[in-house]
């Protein structure tokens, strides 16, 4: 008796307010889903509905890179001009326009080409507007069988990820998309060449880069969780600096559709810089481990 009662007590359950059956678990994320999901359809509509601004914003560095390039090539063609006046006729029209001018319209070259342009935009901007909500209805459903620190993780981890994917993708739409189609295209001969841009062909260049970029941007996290856990620490991250560096410009000649050098920087310097914040956000989560254990 006196050993029973000399007995340590039980800890309480901390999963005992959550604790479901099979079938319970099943109906609680088909709830979470079903409102995920609605609220995604429900942003697709407006998005739709506003279709015609968003396409203003998505063909913005598209027109960009047509103002640019036509100044380019006009700036070139009148210096050959100045340098011999024969050739006035073959570069200019009658009323002074330039001949080989690039053309302000997309093309399309199937019939639903430019219905499923509209629908992309539409999908894209309403996952992006609904999608942390579904994000969150699915924390919420998974939160319920983890431990106070892993919770704790989510939270730190979590919303950076968001900033800094959406950091990402509006960095590569504003400043990398528009230079590196400019950079591309200002290299070819518009006498020997006519660019001839597809709509399906543009949406998806700006989409596959923007998302690169997105990702790219969540390389402080994924080293400050290394660090975290104990994989990688950051004095390993500081000596493969050089590394790393030459990496990043290897991974951009090859994000990058052309081969000069701007865009090919404007892609590597960012990636750069964040290992610099990764570094320095190694660092910091390692002394703060240092301290709790001390």
């Amino acid at each position: 008796m006196a050993a029973e009662s000399r007995k340590a007590p039980e800890e309480p359950d901390p999963f005992g307010h959550t604790r479901m059956t099979l079938g319970d678990h099943l109906a609680e994320l088909k709830k979470r889903l079903f409102r995920g999901l609605l609220v995604l359809i429900v942003t697709f509509a407006v998005c739709l509905a506003f279709n015609q601004h968003l396409r203003g914003i998505l063909l913005a560095p598209y027109h960009r890179l047509v103002a640019d390039l036509n100044a380019t090539y006009l700036e070139t063609y009148r210096q050959k001009v100045e340098a011999e006046p024969a050739l006035k006729e073959r570069y200019f029209a009658p009323d002074g326009s330039f001949r080989f001018a690039l053309e302000e319209r997309l093309t399309v070259q199937t019939p639903t080409e430019a219905m499923w342009f509209v629908l992309k935009i539409a999908g894209f901007a309403g996952l992006a507007l609904g999608g942390p909500f579904l994000l969150w209805q699915l924390w919420q459903f998974v939160a319920a069988g983890l431990y106070a620190k892993e919770k704790r993780w989510v939270y730190f981890f979590f919303p950076p990820a968001l900033v800094l994917f959406a950091a990402g993708v509006v960095f590569a739409f504003y400043l990398i998309v528009p230079y590196a189609m400019f950079y591309s295209l200002q290299m070819m001969d518009p006498e020997e060449v006519r660019a001839d841009l597809r709509l399906e062909y543009y949406f998806d260049f700006v989409s596959s880069l923007s998302l690169a970029m997105g990702l790219v941007f969540q390389l402080p996290l994924l080293m400050i969780f290394t660090a975290l856990v104990g994989i990688v620490e950051a004095a390993t991250f500081a000596r493969l600096r050089g590394y790393f560096a030459v990496a990043a410009f290897c991974l951009a000649a090859l994000l990058t559709p052309g081969p000069d050098v701007f865009s090919q920087v404007m892609m590597a310097g960012p990636m750069i810089v964040l290992y610099e914040v990764g570094i320095l956000g190694s660092r910091w989560v390692a002394r703060r481990s240092a301290e709790r254990t001390a």
